[in-house]
């Protein structure tokens, strides 16, 4: 059930009611609702849905038969509209994470990335010091509908396809990216390398080809043994047209993916260097032919 849903059966629940019925029904449920106290609480907890269970720990609670249990959370989400609209919760980030989803389903990159932007700005209020992946992250934001082991990395696809229409997009890609794997280092790995590939490509999608090449060096570095560093790189000069700034090499290509095959010992992964090289000279003599022509 996303924050918009929860919305709406509040709407039809507590249409036409007034805050003040609100608490009069949670008092007559054993709940002592204090404002001052709630007011507190908002700061303290990260949903609805947690103060709602501190006072079901709290309180002994009487619920009549015609009313779901669910009434508790819906009343604290409505009371929390009402009085701190100010301060995000849980719910309205998992809002914001439906919707984005929504957005660029439709193809609306642009929309859709910008609110996945305001999101991480929320999100990384809560990340604190002793959390060292991304999914020790999950505790201050476990979604309704999507993890934030899932998310993170859709979010970076999303920033990818945005760049493509408006490249400063690629600037937020790099920054993103960069952010991810400082507070994040022992994050799965695959993650991790995914993130710094997607940094070094999108400096190369900026025509900041060299700052591309540090970080991929550096990549392959970290990475030997991973086909990933080699692929990203290789792609840049052959397989992938970047822009203009960035002329096609198929030499260049050519060694960064003989040099994966020295190093990568995954059998899958070095068919994968095995196709590129395939491919790449396959592309050189269409190019070949093209210039005779």
């Amino acid at each position: 059930m996303t924050y918009s849903s929860i919305i709406s059966m509040n709407n039809d629940r507590f249409n036409d009611i007034t805050p003040e019925e609100v608490i009069n029904k949670l008092r007559s449920m054993g709940i002592e609702f204090n404002k001052k106290q709630f007011l507190k609480d908002v700061r303290a907890f990260y949903s609805a849905g947690d103060i709602s269970h501190h006072w079901q720990k709290k309180y002994t609670i009487f619920i009549e038969e015609n009313w779901e249990d669910d009434l508790i959370w819906e009343a604290a989400l409505f009371l929390w509209e009402k009085f701190a609209p100010h301060i995000v919760n849980t719910e309205k980030l998992d809002d914001m994470m439906q919707e984005g989803y929504e957005l660029i389903e439709r193809e609306k990159y642009i929309e859709g990335t910008e609110l996945w932007l305001d999101l991480w700005e929320h999100l990384k209020k809560r990340f604190t010091s002793d959390m060292k992946s991304i999914s020790e992250a999950e505790v201050v934001f476990p979604g309704m509908m999507q993890s934030l082991f899932n998310w993170c990395q859709d979010f970076d696809a999303g920033l990818e396809n945005a760049g493509f229409n408006v490249p400063s997009f690629f600037e937020k890609r790099i920054e993103y990216c960069n952010t991810f794997c400082r507070l994040f280092p022992e994050s799965n790995e695959l993650i991790i390398i995914n993130l710094k590939r997607a940094e070094a490509e999108s400096y190369f999608h900026l025509g900041e080809t060299r700052k591309g090449e540090e970080l991929f060096e550096k990549m392959i570095d970290e990475f030997s043994d991973s086909v990933w560093g080699y692929m990203g790189w290789g792609d840049m000069y052959g397989i992938i047209r970047i822009n203009e700034k960035v002329p096609i090499d198929y030499k260049k290509a050519n060694k960064i993916y003989r040099d994966g095959l020295k190093n990568v010992k995954d059998q899958t992964e070095r068919g994968y260097l095995l196709e590129r090289l395939e491919s790449l000279e396959k592309m050189k003599k269409r190019g070949d032919k093209t210039k005779k022509s």
